[in-house]
């Protein structure tokens, strides 16, 4: 089983970053969903230096990140994006079901979500620096056990 912290729009802010890993604890690697992208070097260090994966966001020009990357997770294949590239949540879902990932990470909208749309697995791990529309801040974890995909969403507060 493969443990993996999700966090999105960090934007360079790190006080509830203690929090965060306390509730996450042990963690195999990171995926970073973009806005401050490079936050995820800092936060992979603060795991314990795990391996992490990022992608570019819209806040994050000039980035060496890419804008998609999908990541095979023990035996489940992960589209991970930021969001903004998308007009609505049924082209992240179709995108990710052309690349036949059971599951499509994004950020971009400081909103969590966690739904499942037929064989996908949609998620947003929220913000656990901006957080929007009344939500509290937050990240997630991820359990991959094979093709099992638990998702934990986290509140930061």
């Amino acid at each position: 089983m493969r443990r993996i912290a999700l966090f999105a729009d960090t934007h360079n802010m790190f006080s509830r970053l203690p929090l965060a890993l306390e509730r996450l604890g042990k963690v195999d690697m990171l995926f970073h969903l973009g806005d401050f992208a490079i936050d995820a070097e800092r936060i992979a260090a603060e795991l314990g230096d795990v391996p992490f994966f990022s992608v570019k966001g819209n806040n994050d020009s000039g980035s060496v990140y890419p804008r998609m990357r999908i990541e095979r997770v023990e035996d489940v294949w992960i589209m991970l994006v930021h969001g903004d590239g998308f007009h609505t949540l049924y082209q992240l879902i179709d995108r990710a079901r052309e690349n036949r990932c059971s599951a499509v990470l994004f950020g971009h909208t400081h909103v969590p979500l966690l739904q499942a749309d037929g064989e996908v697995l949609v998620v947003n791990p929220g913000s656990m620096s901006l957080p929007r529309q009344g939500n509290k801040p937050s990240c997630a974890l991820l359990e991959v056990d094979g093709k099992d995909i638990k998702v934990k969403m986290i509140q930061l507060t």
